[in-house]
């Protein structure tokens, strides 16, 4: 089983957004263009709790995975429904959006950003059992 932070990136990956120069998960590689001159998509995880405990076992994990968005200062893209759009996909996908943030403005760069995180629920099998 892949890590849920990765089947997120492959799934974004293979929508095929114009708009998003750069995907990255996990973290952005020292070297990386963050300059503000191109939209950068990063996916994290941020929590992952089992549940479906049962005779002291678990039986899934709750994947928590955000997604951040700095969108390249100069861009002609309607922000809004290019993030409503991606989330829509990901809940297409039986990923639900469980939270949004209001879009802020890097202090750094001046790009704005966007951050949402998205959830599932992920049976695990035991091997051997």
């Amino acid at each position: 089983m892949e890590l849920p932070v990765m089947t997120v990136y492959q799934l974004i990956q293979s929508l095929h957004y114009d708009w998003i120069d750069q995907l990255y998960s996990m973290n952005i590689p020292p070297g990386a263009d963050t300059s503000g001159k191109q939209t950068i998509v990063l996916i994290t995880s941020i929590t992952e709790p089992l549940g479906g405990y049962r005779n002291d076992q678990f039986s899934n994990m709750q994947a928590n995975i955000q997604i951040q968005i700095f969108w390249k200062k100069e861009t002609q893209e309607n922000i809004f429904n290019n993030e409503v759009a991606l989330m829509n996909d990901l809940e297409n996908q039986d990923w639900l959006v469980s939270s949004h943030e209001p879009n802020t403005v890097d202090p750094h760069t001046d790009q704005v950003t966007a951050t949402f995180s998205v959830t599932k629920t992920i049976i695990v099998k035991k091997e051997g059992l």
